[in-house]
């Protein structure tokens, strides 16, 4: 599978699915990226753990399929960490109808949400004061009304240009919640990555 995060959605399902996993991708991708702003590297053998926990030692195909996914989650924490605006959200395509892709970013914002508190952001401590100042505070509580999003399927072009400001808005949050979290992740980032996902 390509470590580009414009890989097929659809792929990464199969890889779930394989796996036994009961996430959806856009629920996975997020839960990886929010314990990722509070743990950097370390957030690549959690999320495997929380996706895969169950997975037969033995089963090679089953290891295949979590380094594809370790892979994609790596691009991701390198992306983050880049800086470069250049992170890209787990989303169907364009061509996907605009209830499918708003309730995929409902997911992922839940997901991102999950992966901070499964990462401690919901025990007493930096982690939680972290997520309780400013502005990381405020972008939380938007992702929570995210969550509840709904679009109809009949799409207009009113219903996209919301979209497409919606997704740019979550994109961008992200990538500023992970600069505000940096101090807490100390030194486990993107060259941690790289080393988690070869293994």
């Amino acid at each position: 599978m390509t470590t580009e995060l414009t890989a097929d959605f659809s792929t990464v399902r199969g890889l779930l699915h394989a796996l036994d996993a009961s996430w959806e991708p856009a629920e996975a991708h997020g839960a990886f990226c929010g314990r990722a702003c509070l743990s950097g590297s370390a957030a690549l053998r959690d999320w495997v753990t929380d996706l895969a926990g169950d997975r037969d030692p033995a089963d090679v195909l089953a290891g295949e399929d979590v380094q594809d996914l370790q892979r994609l989650a790596a691009t991701s924490l390198l992306q983050l960490e880049g800086r470069q605006m250049n992170f890209r959200l787990l989303l169907p395509d364009e061509n996907a109808p605009i209830d499918e892709r708003t309730s995929s970013l409902a997911d992922w914002c839940h997901g991102f949400m999950h992966g901070l508190s499964s990462a401690g952001g919901a025990d007493q401590g930096p982690y939680a004061d972290a997520l309780e100042s400013g502005v990381v505070k405020e972008i939380i509580d938007d992702f929570s009304e995210i969550t509840r999003a709904a679009a109809d399927q009949d799409a207009s072009e009113a219903a996209e240009f919301a979209f497409a400001e919606l997704e740019e808005y979550v994109r961008v949050s992200v990538q500023l919640i992970y600069e505000e979290t940096a101090e807490l992740r100390g030194g486990s980032g993107a060259a941690g990555a790289d080393q988690g996902a070869a293994h």
